[in-house]
């Protein structure tokens, strides 16, 4: 029923214990002017309501956006995260692996350089024991000289005749 219908409703008169015309006709006026109001009220929430709706959608569809976009950046970082792990285990892998390489590098360089010490110092005992016994067969050398020119000069003096001597 619309307010145009409520305008134009009429009713029978009656003479014995009929309505007052005037009294309907007033509340036919005022039922028509509050039904067109709500009416009109009810229009504008409808409309309201239809922009609330897209409203709401725009909402929900930006959350969903968001989620996606949340969840994408979660699984981003978990990936990366987990890459970024994977990369520090290799890094530390390789650095204990160079580690342990130069740990036996200088371990063998020490042993060459323990061993180019002991052979040194065997040459040291060895040097020392030549040049002695060069120095003792050199004195010995010098000893038995000596001995033989105080011979000599023993000698020279022994085969000296008293002949010589007069002269």
């Amino acid at each position: 029923m619309s307010p145009l219908d409520i305008y134009n409703e009429e009713f029978s008169k009656t003479t014995f214990g009929g309505y007052n015309t005037s009294e309907v006709d007033s509340f036919q006026e005022d039922v028509g002017v509050a039904y067109e109001k709500l009416l009109k009220r009810i229009n504008k929430l409808k409309e309201e309501n239809e922009k609330l709706r897209e409203k709401l959608k725009n909402y929900e569809s930006i959350e969903d956006k968001l989620n996606e976009t949340l969840t994408s950046v979660q699984k981003t970082a978990r990936e990366q995260t987990k890459q970024a792990k994977r990369e520090a285990d290799r890094i530390i892998k390789q650095a204990n692996m160079e580690a342990e390489k130069i740990i036996d590098r200088t371990k063998m360089e020490i042993k060459e350089e323990y061993r180019a010490l002991e052979r040194l110092q065997e040459a040291k005992k060895l040097f020392k024991i030549r040049y002695k016994n060069i120095l003792e067969s050199h004195l010995q050398m010098l000893e038995e000289e000596e001995e033989e020119d105080t011979e000599l000069e023993m000698d020279d003096f022994t085969d000296i005749d008293d002949n010589d001597l007069d002269e």
